[in-house]
């Protein structure tokens, strides 16, 4: 498996994970949809969605990673704030490779914490320790 930056041509790909991990075809509208949000996503500054792929090139994972300079922040901070795996590919290997990625993503351009604030995803309890980072502690609430 390799992780790399995903490119514009990448909306097909992209939508069969996401068709994948739904369990069902997305129609012509939503399959449109997706391709507008991945052009718009990749072109602002600071914004990289890293895609997985298997031996065979399919995209069986996917992260989107924002880099911000907050207000009361001095350095940038990085957030990934979805992953998503293919069935099949559900794995703490497999997110490790994304966040492994993410990581180095943010060290590149110099951000000072790394935030995540996954669910469903199967992350190693010491998944800092294993990114080099100190854990800070995280909080994430569902606007209902």
């Amino acid at each position: 498996m390799r992780v790399r930056e995903a490119l514009p041509k990448d909306a097909e790909g992209l939508r069969r994970l996401l068709e994948a991990v739904l369990g069902k075809p997305l129609d012509e509208e939503a399959r449109a949809q997706l391709a507008r949000n991945l052009l718009y996503f990749l072109s602002e500054k600071g914004n990289a969605l890293l895609l997985l792929e298997d031996d065979a090139g399919r995209v069986v994972g996917a992260a989107s990673v924002w880099v911000r300079q907050g207000v009361f922040d001095d350095l940038p901070v990085a957030r990934v704030d979805r992953v998503l795996l293919a069935p099949g590919h559900q794995t703490e290997e497999a997110a490790l490779a994304l966040l492994e990625q993410a990581a180095a993503l943010a060290r590149s351009v110099g951000a000072g914490d790394f935030e995540f604030a996954l669910e469903d995803v199967p992350l190693p309890p010491d998944l800092p320790q294993r990114l080099g980072m100190t854990a800070l502690g995280a909080y994430r609430a569902r606007i209902r």
